[in-house]
């Protein structure tokens, strides 16, 4: 069986504050986009393994891999499955890979073990496997909320623009942009809805934020530089980083 895991782009990102638990409440209008990495999923006598087309990534530490054995044991399946990922999805640049391998793997081995889960069951399970693998397996346009876990779909349409993707190669810890954030929540989620409903380009740029973009230039000044280097090949409209980063991304009007 083969499947794609889709990414996912953070078109507005703003950090409320820190909970009680550690973890930060965050709101999110995210997107689905076309860049995926491709899943095969080959049954097994009863072994679960992965692997990766990226040598540096290690099979067991993958969340595609950690899904699947989560779900052979809470179901008690027999069967087990070999997952081969071939990465698109670029490693520590903000768009959710690993999440969006575990979503596709929790909905590809509910067909695949015949297991009959609900859209519901399965967002359940997308919750142990962080906070972006539910909205993952969500997918489309969606506010999302708190950790991850509550997403309310929004009507937003974005077809007459195409995105470019920039990715530095740097690695950025997202815990250590967290751990180092200052002067959080900036930014007001109605106001930024309001701009990216707009039909008008000028006005749609005006609702991309990312509240953690100041803090990962601050900690990686690689992915600075590149961002300064595209601002002159590209402008500075709908010029961004995603998530923790470290992707750069351009949304601009589509080429006609």
């Amino acid at each position: 069986m083969k499947t794609k895991a889709y990414a996912k782009l953070n078109l507005f990102l703003n950090v409320k504050g820190k909970r009680d638990d550690g973890y930060h409440d965050l709101e999110m209008v995210n997107i689905t986009v076309g860049l995926a990495d491709e899943i095969e999923l080959i049954p097994t006598d009863g072994e679960i393994v992965c692997e990766t087309s990226d040598k540096t990534l290690n099979g067991k530490n993958n969340l595609a891999y950690k899904a699947a054995v989560f779900m052979k044991k809470i179901f008690n399946v027999k069967q087990g499955v070999k997952i081969i990922v071939e990465k698109n999805i670029p490693v520590g640049g903000g768009l959710g890979g690993g999440s969006a391998d575990a979503a596709a793997t929790i909905e590809a081995l509910n067909k695949l073990w015949g297991l009959n889960l609900s859209f519901d069951q399965m967002f359940e399970i997308s919750k142990n496997f962080g906070s972006d693998t539910p909205y993952c397996l969500f997918k489309g346009p969606a506010i999302v909320r708190g950790v991850g876990f509550d997403i309310e779909p929004i009507n937003l349409d974005i077809s007459d623009y195409e995105i470019l993707f920039f990715t530095p190669n740097v690695f950025i810890s997202t815990g250590n942009v967290f751990s180092n954030l200052k002067n959080n929540n900036k930014y007001s989620l109605e106001e930024s809805i309001k701009h990216l409903k707009s039909n008008n380009y000028n006005e749609f740029v005006k609702g991309l934020k990312n509240d953690l973009q100041d803090t990962a230039f601050e900690l990686y000044p690689a992915v600075k530089e590149k961002y300064e280097f595209l601002k002159k090949t590209y402008g500075e409209d709908g010029l961004f980083m995603t998530g923790s980063g470290s992707t750069i991304v351009k949304i601009r009007k589509r080429q006609k």
